[in-house]
C-alpha cells in the first residue's frame, strides 16, 4: 500500500481539477470504459503527451494548460498530476535537472533577431515529469509529443534524457505532492525577462519546424 496516499490526491492552486469543469469533464471521457487503473493511466498519459509542446511560463495552472491544448514540461505534467488524481490515481511531480540537446537549434531554420537569445538558457535545464502509483511508482514524462519525438530522430536526436548527476555519479530527484511553490519559485529565476514573449515565440516557432519537418518523408 502507497504510504500517505491522500497527499498525492489532493488539488491546490495550481493543480485545480477540484475547480475545473473541463478537467473533470475530459477525464470522464478519456477513461470511459476502462476497466483499471492502468487503463485510465494510458488513456489519460497519451492525451497528455500529445498536445503538443512549446515554451511557456512554469507556474500554469492545469485548467489553463487544458484550455490553451499545449505547455511545457512543467504545464504539461501539471495537467497530467491534475488529470490522474481526479480519476483517482495518486500521482506526483519528480524534479530533476538535465542536459540539453543544444545542437538540434541550430539545425531548424534561419537566424532570426531573437536567435542569439537563445543561448541564454544554457546546457542545463530543469526538467518536470510524472510518478503515477499503479502498484509501484510507474514514471510518466508527457513533455515531448510524437510530432517533435519524429523530428528530432530525423535530426539524428537522441530521446533519452541525458540526467545531471552528482559528483559521485547519482541521478539526484526531487519528487513533490504539491508543485505550486517550486513552479513559483522557479518562475522567479525565469531566464528570460525583458522581450521574453518575443523569445518564447522564436523558440515555438522552430519547435513548429521541428514537428513539421518530422511529418516529411
Amino acid at each position: 500500500m502507497i504510504p500517505n496516499r491522500s497527499a498525492y490526491l489532493q488539488p491546490s492552486e495550481l493543480c485545480d481539477f477540484d475547480s475545473s469543469h473541463r478537467i473533470k469533464q475530459k477525464v470522464r471521457e478519456l477513461t470511459r470504459g476502462c476497466r483499471n487503473r492502468q487503463g485510465r493511466f494510458d488513456k489519460i498519459f497519451a492525451f497528455v503527451k500529445e498536445l503538443p509542446y512549446g515554451f511557456e511560463d512554469w507556474d500554469l495552472r492545469a485548467s489553463d494548460v487544458l484550455n490553451k491544448g499545449w505547455g511545457m514540461c512543467s504545464g504539461k505534467t501539471n495537467l497530467l498530476v491534475a488529470m490522474l488524481r481526479s480519476a483517482g490515481i495518486p500521482a506526483r511531480y519528480r524534479v530533476y535537472r538535465i542536459r540539453a540537446n543544444s545542437a538540434l537549434w541550430g539545425q531548424l531554420g534561419n537566424a532570426s533577431s531573437q536567435s542569439g537569445r537563445l543561448e541564454e538558457l544554457g546546457d542545463e535545464r530543469d526538467h518536470v515529469d510524472c510518478e503515477a502509483w499503479l502498484g509501484h511508482w510507474v514514471v510518466g514524462d508527457p513533455g515531448r509529443d510524437s510530432a517533435m519525438e519524429k523530428g528530432i530522430l530525423k535530426l539524428g536526436g537522441n530521446l533519452q534524457r541525458s540526467v545531471i548527476t552528482d559528483d559521485k555519479g547519482r541521478e539526484i530527484y526531487t519528487r513533490l505532492a504539491i508543485f505550486d511553490r517550486w513552479a513559483r519559485q522557479r518562475q522567479s529565476r525565469r531566464t528570460f525577462r525583458g522581450g521574453r514573449a518575443d523569445v518564447f515565440t522564436e523558440i515555438n516557432r522552430r519547435l513548429d519546424q521541428l514537428r513539421e519537418y518530422g511529418a516529411t518523408t
